[in-house]
């Protein structure tokens, strides 16, 4: 295979893999039976139409990117992760179409680092989905299993999962049609086709969380987000709106100044410019305001110490005396604004949900809301733990949401709701691990840097910074927060690093030859393929569901069925094929009696096992229906037992003559002792 084969190969894999996930979100639920056929029609529809009108599909996919949510509300009367595939499916069909499917478009320095993370994302996923159902797909029809202390079932746990690759692979996607799409003087272009449709629907985003916010709390907003009177706009999450209104203040400044000023057709003024300016952060400033976001209110923060930096370049060309007419109504505009968040909105400011976190003049409280920024009620020492636990591989993909309430138990912190690490760069430490972070990680270095170092393309130095100022916010915002889980950030916030590289001069010469040898390439497979090894490990040694359990002493069990002679000294269970139990302790020993009832045991032998904490008790190739007995002894601090059994066949008494149609494996009965 040679070395352009190697690196064409990683592009095909994820494609596949990632229309691969999106199968599985869209026949996991049963709520909505048309979801596979409309997100099939939409990956295909989008990818024929794409190759006629390239630029017209694209657009329309990106302008209803913050809308997608709000009309699966309308058209569904709910809304749900997995309502947003054929949006996903749709885009994605699109780029395959307009773009070379085989060939990274991505600047050669960053290519290995982002492919290499997201081969980790495509190759990682499925040993997620195997753990999950504890390596036994059929646990997904088993309607009482639980995955963790909270109770959430298998199925509802790999959505989440599902959703999450989703997310990381078609940000990559979209990163990389950017590049393949538009050059760097193709930026009128590039506003028109990817810009323009996001601030439409930005603005759309607006206009429904000024109505929630004044008129009606619960119109398109979710029960959760209306009582706490945070308003979510179309986005049905409040904390994604609140990071896109904040991002968009830069964003939609920076548009008003890159386009032509007085002089050209269709400009506008310069008063017109700073003016418009001055709304668009208004408008900005309102949404995150009634979003209730505190990260949101800070990344806004950010923002206006770049919009103030950069106020000389603003006002340029603008009359002194009409730049003081505009400051006054930018006065006004700003008292209007504060005035109408306060006392019009019908929402809870940032500010005001702050007021407990809010320090006094000394160094402890100072000290102390520190510390709770980081940890924020326990979730942060809850992936710390995590990282200790697997620190080279992580936890998995998505997986951090599903293991935090049993860790926190663990940890003394109760049944923690599933959230988030509170902190970008932690939560992908902690489902990641090292190795599987070493590819995100280089290209944050990669990033910083030119972030820290690029200068702005000539007569850009004002659009340039802003864009610079967005990114900024988003990162210091990911200190605090996990914004790039909701996907209309995500492609925010790849959108922003493509329009950053357009608006500041390229880096000198040309490319190390590593970014792009054979070398380079064959190593990335190789730590994907470590990765995904290591993580398959330690899923099967450590964190099987099983295992899990017996760790948070939850309830876990299949494969049994209902105990016969409950309540008596000859109390027993037949299980099928594979079955397992996570069972209290009430003593040290635990005894295990297991047999078989195979009516032609003696002519077939019946292959017996059984493991007590994974560890083989019996195993016994049976001719008999005599049972076997064993006992061994619990270690010291754990408060409950794993009970596994499996066999080679099994038998159904129905097809003997009786009523009774159960798969039969082994009986099986345990009692706990002190010998």
């Amino acid at each position: 295979m040679t070395p352009t084969l190697v690196e064409r190969g990683t592009k095909p894999f994820i494609i596949v893999s990632l229309i691969g996930v999106g199968a599985m979100l869209v026949t996991t639920p049963i709520e909505w039976p048309l979801l596979p056929w409309v997100s099939v029609a939409a990956l295909v529809g989008s990818h024929v139409a794409a190759r006629r009108l390239r630029e017209t599909v694209v657009t329309g996919w990106l302008l209803i990117t913050y809308l997608a949510p709000a009309l699966a509300m309308l058209g569904l009367g709910d809304f749900r992760l997995w309502d947003l595939t054929p949006w996903f499916a749709g885009l994605t069909g699109a780029m395959t179409a307009t773009a070379d499917p085989t060939r990274w478009h991505l600047p050669v320095q960053w290519r290995a680092p982002l492919v290499g993370w997201g081969l980790v994302v495509a190759a990682s996923w499925p040993i997620v989905w195997l753990r999950e159902l504890d390596f036994l797909p059929s646990v997904l029809s088993v309607a009482d299993v639980s995955n963790n202390g909270a109770g959430v079932p298998p199925g509802i746990a790999l959505l989440w999962v599902y959703g999450v690759v989703a997310v990381h692979l078609l940000g990559l996607l979209l990163l990389d049609w950017l590049f393949a799409t538009f050059d760097r003087n193709d930026r009128a272009r590039f506003q028109r086709v990817v810009l323009m449709p996001l601030a439409l629907g930005w603005i759309g985003a607006f206009l429904v969380g000024l109505y929630q916010s004044v008129v009606d709390p619960v119109f398109l907003n979710t029960g959760f987000w209306a009582a706490m009177g945070r308003a979510s706009g179309t986005l049905m999450d409040a904390n994604p709106f609140g990071m896109i209104a904040a991002l968009w203040g830069a964003m939609g400044v920076a548009l008003v100044v890159g386009r032509p000023r007085s002089g050209a057709a269709g400009s506008l003024s310069h008063t017109a410019h700073l003016a418009l300016a001055l709304l668009v952060l208004a408008a900005s400033w309102y949404g995150l305001w009634v979003s209730g976001s505190r990260s949101a209110l800070g990344a806004g923060g950010v923002v206006l110490v770049f919009m103030l930096w950069q106020l000389k370049g603003l006002s340029a060309g603008v009359p002194r005396g009409r730049l003081a007419a505009v400051g006054a109504a930018g006065v006004v505009l700003v008292g209007a604004v504060w005035v109408g968040a306060g006392s019009l909105s019908l929402m809870v400011g940032p500010w005001e949900r702050l007021a407990p976190q809010r320090p006094s003049a000394s160094i402890a409280s100072v000290r102390e809301v520190g510390i709770e920024l980081w940890d924020r009620y326990g979730y942060g020492t809850t992936a710390t733990q995590m990282i200790a636990d697997s620190p080279l591989v992580g936890v998995g993909v998505g997986s951090f949401r599903l293991l935090v309430p049993d860790v926190g138990h663990e940890l003394g912190h109760g049944r923690l709701e599933p959230d988030n690490a509170q902190n970008w760069f932690r939560h992908q430490v902690a489902e990641f691990g090292v190795i599987g972070s070493l590819g995100w990680m280089l290209w944050v270095a990669m990033f910083l840097r030119l972030l820290v170092a690029a200068r702005p393309v000539e007569r850009g130095a004002v659009p340039a910074n802003l864009v610079r100022g967005a990114l900024v916010a988003f990162g210091l915002g990911s200190l605090v927060g996990v914004p790039s889980q909701n996907v209309a950030v995500t492609v925010t916030f790849w959108v922003l690093v493509f329009w950053y590289t357009m608006l500041v001069q390229p880096s000198a010469g040309p490319a190390p030859r590593w970014c792009a040898s054979g070398r380079t390439w064959a190593a990335v497979w190789l730590l994907t393929l470590v990765y995904t090894g290591g993580l398959a490990y330690v899923s099967w040694a450590d964190f099987r569901v099983p295992y899990r359990a017996q760790r948070a002493n939850w309830d876990y069990s299949y494969g049994f069925y209902e105990p016969e002679g409950a309540g008596t000294a000859a109390e027993f269970r037949w299980a099928s094929s594979r079955a397992l139990a996570v069972v209290p302790l009430t003593d040290r020993w635990i005894e295990v009696t297991a047999w078989t009832h195979h009516p032609d045991v003696q002519e077939r032998p019946v292959d017996l096992k059984v493991w007590i904490d994974g560890e083989p008790l019996i195993d016994s190739l049976r001719e008999s229906g005599e049972p076997i007995i064993r006992a061994v002894r619990i270690p010291e601090g754990r408060l409950r037992v794993v009970i596994e059994t499996a066999v080679d066949r099994t038998w159904r008494p129905s097809d003997r003559g009786e009523a009774d149609t159960r798969e039969l494996g082994p009986g099986l009965r345990w009692r706990f002792i002190d010998p």
